[in-house]
């Protein structure tokens, strides 16, 4: 009787978080359909993910645009996830939102599952922290691969530790599965997956099952990486060649390592309950003199806060907290048993629970609190400068050549042919700029390649941030359009430029009729 009224405890608590959750999702939705009429990602990345799905789901074409091959996406699963949706449904870009609020329950519903065996206190404190600290409806609604690759990285670290318990064929395949499935949705599942296999070689002396797992979890990566070369491209995507810590020489790779620890500070303080809990169950194992096999207790621990380690060196934080969302939920996951023990009992240290419980409390303000004010203001900067973009490129330009550097809602909401000068888009660009560092401006090499291909192939205009790389000289610049209160734009001011200069009235002229139909705190300038 007693289990029963736990279990019904546990499924109140389960009905009260999905609750919080949508109606966190339903109020943020409201709050960006107040001012732009319908809801917009917080970040143009989304708007990249579905312009690949679309044109591979339509026009067979795995590329930003439907005319060439583009490996511009760094989740290649998600984005093919994606087309196959897209293929089946229609082309909705709503889609990703859908896809995400159903992986985000499957997320839930497997903590539920697992956290079942622990005290009433833990499964509130963890269940609430993975709703609440990922944050996960920020995370459903960027429209991006993040709750996928958490959900995965977390089926990941349950079949690790089915197979320690058990060292069955069926646990090993689905530890495989997992992998290759976590490290489709983001290359940085490796980070840990490597960890895996290093505890299986060296701790528990499976060496076979150790390379078998290794040679598995790359392939994604072997087979991404063998199609993109064939089409002319780099193994590894583009964003990661071009936004990777690993080729900014030693001052430049402290300098992100020590930008990426400030801006994952919240994910340290998580870190700092799991080197608690290491250090505890070390100095528990050394006092034990029981005979008796059992599941290491830092196995799942040492795993994640290597891996965490490799992707504070190589990998990002940031960008609305994203990139390291799904440290916050395999780290939450890790330390379940240490908070297990932490809450049971009355005799537990009371500093030690005190502490456990602020320290989570500062991770809620910093990745909670904070990002609430965040997700609006981002939304607002997409609708403002991207989607404001498309709108103008939907109507003088839609089949146009452009030059551009951020590529998402424009091509998703166009069929235009694109020069990205960021490179992501363009395989051209990305080999001329995989090692200027981000000096934009200094690249002479990309200057000239942009306005040889912009006169050669007869391009119409370019919508680009001048402080990421300077026009031609015989382009013409005819106006700019400047959103307020930037927060997650890569630039606060777009310019016009017309490439042809007969162009050159035209394009102000629509420039002038288009400035009448934007947001009122768009502020559209023409040059005279």
């Amino acid at each position: 009787m007693e289990l029963l009224i736990k279990a019904m405890k546990k499924n109140i608590v389960l009905l009260i978080l999905f609750l919080i959750l949508g109606l966190l999702i339903f109020y943020n939705i409201q709050v960006v359909v107040d001012f732009a009429g319908q809801y917009i990602y917080p970040l143009d990345d989304a708007y990249i993910h579905l312009s690949m799905a679309k044109n591979f789901a339509e026009f067979q074409t795995w590329g930003i645009t439907q005319y060439e091959f583009s490996s511009t996406t760094s989740s290649p699963l998600f984005t093919f996830l994606l087309a196959i949706l897209i293929k089946v449904f229609g082309n909705w870009e709503y889609i990703p939102l859908i896809a995400n609020s159903i992986a985000g329950i499957g997320l839930i519903l497997i903590f539920h599952r697992y956290l079942k065996q622990f005290s009433q206190s833990t499964y509130i404190i963890i269940l609430s922290s993975v709703v609440l600290l990922m944050p996960l409806h920020l995370m459903i609604m960027t429209g991006m691969e993040h709750v996928f690759h958490s959900l995965a990285m977390i089926l990941v670290l349950l079949q690790f530790q089915k197979y320690l318990e058990d060292k069955a064929p069926r646990n090993f395949l689905n530890l495989a599965l997992f992998s290759i499935i976590a490290v489709g949705f983001r290359y940085e599942s490796l980070f840990f997956i490597f960890f895996i296999c290093v505890y299986l070689f060296f701790a528990k002396k499976d060496y076979v099952i150790s390379i078998a797992l290794g040679l598995f979890a790359i392939t994604p990566v072997l087979v991404y990486g063998w199609i993109s070369i064939e089409h002319g491209s780099f193994f590894l995507p583009n964003s990661l060649i071009l936004k990777g810590n690993t080729n900014d020489g030693i001052v430049g790779f402290l300098t992100r390592v020590a930008g990426n620890a400030y801006r994952g500070i919240s994910v340290l303080i998580l870190i700092l309950i799991l080197l608690i809990q290491i250090f505890k169950n070390s100095k528990n194992q050394k006092s034990s003199n029981s005979q008796t096999p059992q599941v290491p207790k830092n196995a799942i621990p040492f795993v994640v806060f290597c891996g965490f380690v490799v992707h504070l060196l190589f990998a990002n934080f940031g960008w609305l907290i994203r990139y390291e969302s799904y440290l916050v939920v395999v780290i939450l996951f890790a330390i379940i048993p240490f908070v297990d023990e932490v809450f049971q009992g009355n005799a537990t240290n009371k500093i030690l629970k005190f502490g456990t419980v602020f320290l989570l409390l500062i991770t809620c303000y910093i990745r909670f609190g904070t990002t609430l004010k965040q997700q609006k203001i981002a939304s607002k900067n997409i609708f403002d400068q991207q989607i404001q973009l498309a709108d103008f490129l939907h109507q003088y330009y839609r089949n146009s050549r452009v030059v551009a550097n951020d590529i998402g809602a424009i091509t998703y909401f166009n069929n235009i042919h694109l020069l990205d000068t960021y490179g992501l888009g363009s395989i051209d660009v990305a080999k001329l700029r995989k090692d200027d560092h981000g000096k934009f401006l200094d690249n002479k090499n990309l200057q000239d390649y942009v306005a040889e291909t912009a006169k050669n192939e007869m391009f119409d205009l370019a919508l680009v941030f001048d402080e990421w790389v300077k026009m031609p000289d015989y382009f013409t610049k005819v106006g700019t359009l400047t959103i307020q209160n930037n927060y997650i734009c890569g630039g606060t001011t777009v310019s016009f430029y017309a490439v042809q200069k007969e162009n050159t009235l035209r394009l102000k002229n629509q420039l002038i009729q288009f400035s009448k139909e934007t947001p009122k705190d768009v502020i559209v300038k023409i040059v005279k």
